[in-house]
């Protein structure tokens, strides 16, 4: 008995807590959900749902200054491997393959902020602005 008294609140305290994690708000093309969903499960707490920084203690990642010229995937690479004074090393959570997953979604997401212009589009890109832009028309129409 004493057992399943355990169980009828433990239970409830872990799925609260494993559902603490910002979910994404933004629905992503297929090739980019793993690092959609790898970020929010490791750097949304911090860094805010799909990267954007609102009322977290880190910086928004979109943002020019995190775009690849000014943070190229490598320093990306390095500051969740090696972490730095203001963020802790993610190493113990994240595997390469996942960092380059993380990497693809958060250069995703800066195009789909109209921070990049120059970077390659990845087949069936759209733009969610453009949608927006769409769907203002035909609603005008």
């Amino acid at each position: 008995m004493k057992s399943v008294h355990i169980l009828a609140i433990t239970l409830p305290a872990v799925f609260f807590l494993s559902s603490c994690h910002p979910q994404p708000t933004q629905k992503v093309p297929l090739e980019f959900e793993e690092g959609q969903k790898l970020f929010h499960k490791v750097c949304a707490s911090c860094h805010g749902a799909d990267a954007l920084g609102k009322e977290t203690k880190a910086p928004a990642l979109i943002d020019e200054d995190y775009i690849s010229s000014n943070f190229s995937d490598a320093d990306v690479r390095q500051q969740v491997v090696n972490g730095s004074d203001k963020m802790p090393s993610q190493r113990a959570r994240v595997s390469d393959g996942e960092i380059e997953e993380i990497i693809k979604y958060l250069r995703y997401s800066q195009k789909s902020a109209n921070l990049v212009a120059d970077m390659e589009e990845p087949e069936n890109f759209t733009n969610p602005s453009d949608e927006e832009d769409t769907s203002e028309q035909e609603k005008d129409s």
